[in-house]
């Protein structure tokens, strides 16, 4: 198979340049041309504060909710915690001097529907949806009833995970022609802020928004904002094609971001109605409906494991909150709401230790109230074996500071499936030092084809074994998900030529939520339904009364005995709701029939990119379109690009093939 690689200049052409095998990541942009000027986040939100009228727009957020994803290891924490992703949204945008906002979260207002919203006396001006890819269908339906207001409709943009890894996925939802998003961001807040800005500039009084954004897209402005996907306005909605404007660039400084505070103050408050509520949710009741506050501490890891999509996203780079930043954060959440209980978003905390130790410093000498700040509030992260392992001389410090658990991303204690520096001895050996200080280990496992059920007494090689292992070394909790090829990943395409991943169970086509590894969808194994019946196993052997009875009785042995029991409680609630729909998916599958993906295929809308008008992959290596024609008005533009280069004007040509 051909995979597109990369763009070569050569004087003022462009030529596309070949590669056999290469595997299909998120692309990433030119050495040097990775971030965003510093400042550069601060000016835009500065200017927009100062379009005065746009600020009487009104804005809805929503984050999509799949509740087939409610299942072990997430139904606890799905409700209780405001997704980061939206409510920074909020913030940027409130920063920027719009007032009229307010955020939806489907899993608290699961019959919320745009085209009844009125927010402030007025429907929507824009929509904004946000979704990861397992609740990327409920996101498609919000988008659909928005359509049903036809001319009187909200701007509608897509983002999230989901809009990152497969943008034209929001495009052409049908049942009609000409249903979907007006454009999807697949960057972070600063290209939505500069999406607005490159609108409003051509913004008449008295347009609708949408208006003026259907005219700047057929001029063709859109294309100097990296990080944008929309459609042509050369084609009809039968024959669609995506414009892809590049590869956004990063911003570096995360403390350009605003402090977390409107997106607590602008949440819709939970509700069975279809509506809005006149007014969001009071401050004072934020902390009993999200007790847990995820926080952006640092962004980027140093592996890159070919399951991953995370490194890729990032650019391969590696970003962080400064400490007294990070600090502030937390004091405010809690002075403000009332919260105690933060989640850090990283990748891999541990990354870096003179980052752990700087913020980590930072927090354990901040008070509040006349009392350390660590005393009162608990950090919890993710971090892998072998970073936390080697730099245990930080973990006092930590627990000062208020760390109370690590998620570890194990995978295989045995390295078999991957290796990230983990091992079963120092992993006992750390496991133990962690329960000393009284910070609770928590494991994250993943199941695959080659992995047996059970090994021989004395070996790890077999999933049960490693379930009694971990628990044995004191793990608070256990999630296992099964291994499949995630979208820009490097597996995703060896999956697909192996035709591992299943496109249809008994004639249906498996559905997006079912990608949460908690469903086997690809595999290659004879009988994958009992592999299926194997995640069930796993947690029945780890949460069960036996393992309950167990904690009960080691309770106030331990520094983390009690959360040992409450997990254990935690987790056979959970079974109650897991089980069930596992065990029907492998009913599912056992029944069969199953039918696979064929190797790469043409996708549904093709992509174009906008500098150089060639059909491009994105994320994804899908087959090429048969009989593409590129639209007129693109390769128009894209002539002009090549002029401004051969002049010897600036153009930014960002990287869109890997």
């Amino acid at each position: 198979m051909t995979r597109y690689c990369g763009l070569a200049l050569t004087g003022a052409r462009l030529t596309r340049t070949t590669r056999t095998e290469i595997l299909m990541e998120l692309p990433r942009r030119p050495k040097g041309d990775t971030y965003l000027p510093d400042g550069a986040l601060t000016t835009a939100m500065e200017r927009l504060r100062s379009v005065e009228r746009a600020h009487e727009l009104r804005i809805g957020i929503v984050s999509a909710f799949d509740f087939r994803t409610r299942m072990l290891p997430y139904w606890y924490a799905d409700k209780r915690m405001a997704p980061c992703s939206v409510r920074t949204l909020t913030d940027v945008l409130f920063a920027s001097g719009f007032r009229h906002i307010r955020t939806v979260l489907q899993q608290w207002t699961p019959r919320f529907q745009p085209s009844r919203a009125v927010l402030d006396g007025r429907p929507l001006d824009l929509l904004l949806v946000s979704a990861m890819q397992v609740h990327a269908e409920p996101a498609y339906d919000l988008i659909r009833d928005a359509h049903q207001l036809g001319d009187a409709r909200p701007l509608v943009l897509a983002g999230g995970p989901k809009a990152i890894y497969e943008p034209s996925d929001y495009l052409e939802l049908g049942p009609r022609p000409g249903v979907g998003a007006d454009c999807v961001v697949t960057g972070e807040a600063y290209v939505l802020l500069d999406l607005l800005e490159t609108v409003f500039r051509d913004w008449k009084p008295g347009e609708h928004v949408r208006a003026t954004f259907d005219r700047v897209r057929g001029s063709g402005a859109l294309n100097s904002v990296p990080g944008l996907v929309y459609l042509s306005p050369d084609r009809p909605p039968e024959s669609p094609v995506a414009v892809n404007t590049g590869v956004q660039r990063l911003l570096r400084d995360l403390d350009e971001m605003p402090v977390p505070d409107a997106g607590y103050r602008l949440l819709e408050p939970p509700h069975r109605g279809r509506d809005l509520r006149a007014d969001p949710l009071p401050a004072k009741r934020v902390k009993w409906t999200s007790p847990i506050a995820s926080i952006v501490t640092t962004q980027g890891c140093k592996f890159a494991c070919p399951y991953c999509p995370i490194p890729a996203v990032n650019q391969r780079t590696w970003r962080h909150k400064s400490p007294e930043r990070f600090a502030a954060e937390i004091k405010h959440i809690y002075e403000e709401f009332g919260i105690t209980c933060f989640f850090g978003t990283d990748d891999n905390y541990f990354n870096k230790p003179e980052t752990v130790a700087a913020q980590m410093q930072a927090l354990a000498e901040t008070t509040t109230r006349g009392t350390r700040l660590g005393k009162v509030i608990k950090f919890y992260t993710e971090a892998t074996q072998f970073d936390v392992y080697r730099n245990r001389d930080l973990l006092p410090l930590c627990r000062k500071a208020g760390l109370r658990g690590i998620w570890f991303g194990i995978e295989d204690l045995t390295a078999t499936l991957v290796r990230k520096g983990q091992s079963a001895g120092p992993a006992a050996e750390l496991f133990d030092e962690l329960s000393g200080l009284g910070i609770e280990p928590h494991i994250m496992m993943i199941h695959s084809d080659e992995q047996p059920l059970r090994s021989p007494a004395g070996t790890l090689d077999g999933l049960l074994n490693q379930v009694q292992h971990v628990r044995n070394m004191g793990a608070v909790s256990y999630q296992c998900t099964y291994l499949g090829p995630a979208v820009g990943t490097k597996d995703l395409e060896p999956a697909a030529e192996a035709r591992a991943i299943f496109k249809r169970v008994e004639g249906r086509l498996v559905p997006q939520a079912h990608q949460d590894g908690n469903h086997v969808v690809s595999s290659v194994h004879s009988r994958p339904w009992r592999q299926q019946m194997n995640l069930i196993r796993a947690y029945i052997a780890f949460y069960n009364p036996l393992n309950t009875l167990r904690a009960l009785w080691a309770l106030r042995r331990g520094r983390v005995s009690g959360k040992q029991l409450a997990f254990q409680l935690i987790g056979q609630i959970g079974l109650l709701l897991t089980v069930p729909k596992m065990w029907m998916w492998a009913r599912r599958l056992k029944r069969g029939p199953i039918e696979r993906w064929q190797g790469a295929e043409p996708p549904r809308i093709p992509m174009i990119d906008a500098h150089t008008a060639e059909e491009m992959n994105w994320a994804i290596g899908h087959a090429p379109t048969p009989g593409f024609e590129t639209p007129a008005r693109v390769v128009a533009q894209a002539t002009a690009d090549v002029d401004q280069v051969a002049s010897g004007e600036a153009i930014a040509l960002p990287q869109v093939y890997v």
